[in-house]
């Protein structure tokens, strides 16, 4: 581990978790102390025309518990990111020679400051306007103190962010030297089919990430919280994230004489590389969370955009305009040298 990955660690250590689980904790404290003077059931939710949600008081304490949990497991997606095993391979060492630290990394301690801030000043706004009391239904609206909240959850990411330093950029040039093109001969049709498909890491995450979304939509949608319109908003959100997972977990790669063709199990999207427009094309190993920030379709911060599904070995194509593209593909070295062998019998 190097001098700057180890700042970087120690610095979201405390932005990302110490300094937020504080904050939760101290909030948590003052309103368990708060509790005893609202009324039962409490305000826990509003709406244009006031309070429309009510419930235990002791809600306030499980929304608090709740993001103190995903504020812990953003910790942990982060912190143990590089060795989280991939397709059936053991877990890596500490040791291992893979980039300890990332981009998403820093930004995921930022997004936990910031939703500590947010959701602690809601929290507290909303039990602090219902002190003293006799029905729930008299609490005056907060949607400006709502407003505060954003703001605060802004300039808590933008201080998270800028309080860890940066860490240098993954060198993605490689040593790998372009393919030698496979021998064929001048009447032989080459066509090679490979598919890339999600990791089973990858696949957990987004896929909780779906259940947990739509599991709160309906809990919204059954107990009438928020109104239709928060209703109409929460489902077109599931269904989007839905069709998202489904459209990307796999990718067929076809790789013949018009050039490279990568399509999504289920038609679209689809990324085609005409024979012509390749410059070059090699066989690399991809990092998804160091260097494209997750799984899917990712743009990397050095402009390289692809279908990065997990870690280990791809194809990357370099086209005549400079772009690269970068597919995970297993036996890339073979792709590779299929593409090439492809791209000089078309030139």
């Amino acid at each position: 581990m190097t001098p700057a990955v180890r700042r970087a660690r120690t610095a979201f250590l405390w932005v990302g978790v110490i300094i937020p689980l504080t904050i939760l904790a101290v909030s948590a404290v003052i309103v368990a102390f708060w509790l005893p003077e609202i009324p039962e059931p409490a305000a826990i939710h509003w709406s244009e025309d006031g309070v429309n949600g009510f419930g235990p008081g002791w809600t306030y304490l499980a929304i608090l518990g709740g993001i103190a949990v995903m504020v812990i497991g953003f910790a942990l997606l982060a912190w143990f990111a590089h060795r989280l095993p991939q397709n059936g391979q053991p877990v890596p060492s500490a040791e291992a020679e893979r980039p300890q630290w990332s981009i998403t990394a820093r930004f995921l301690g930022a997004m936990n400051l910031g939703l500590a801030a947010i959701i602690s000043f809601i929290t507290l706004v909303g039990v602090d306007a219902q002190r003293g009391l006799a029905d729930a239904a008299d609490t005056p609206d907060i949607g400006f103190e709502v407003l505060i909240g954003f703001l605060l959850m802004a300039a808590g990411v933008a201080i998270g962010w800028f309080l860890q330093p940066s860490t240098p950029l993954p060198d993605t040039s490689g040593s790998e030297s372009p393919a030698e093109p496979l021998p064929t001969s001048a009447t032989e049709r080459l066509v090679w089919i490979g598919t890339a498909a999600i990791a089973g890491v990858a696949l957990a995450v987004l896929g909780g990430a779906v259940l947990l979304a739509c599991a709160l939509a309906a809990v919204m949608i059954a107990t009438g919280a928020g109104g239709v319109m928060t209703a109409v908003i929460m489902l077109a959100s599931c269904g989007i994230l839905i069709a998202a997972l489904v459209t990307t977990f796999a990718f067929r790669v076809r790789i013949g004489p018009a050039g490279l063709l990568v399509r999504s199990l289920a038609g679209w999207p689809r990324i085609e590389i005409p024979s012509a427009d390749i410059a070059s094309v090699r066989a690399i190993d991809v990092d998804p969370f160091a260097e494209f920030g997750g799984w899917g379709l990712r743009y990397g911060l050095d402009g390289r955009y692809g279908v990065v599904l997990r870690r280990g070995e791809a194809l990357e194509v370099t086209r005549v305009g400079g772009r690269r593209f970068v597919v995970t593909v297993d036996d890339a070295q073979t792709a590779a040298a299929a593409l090439a062998a492809v791209t000089r019998k078309e030139a």
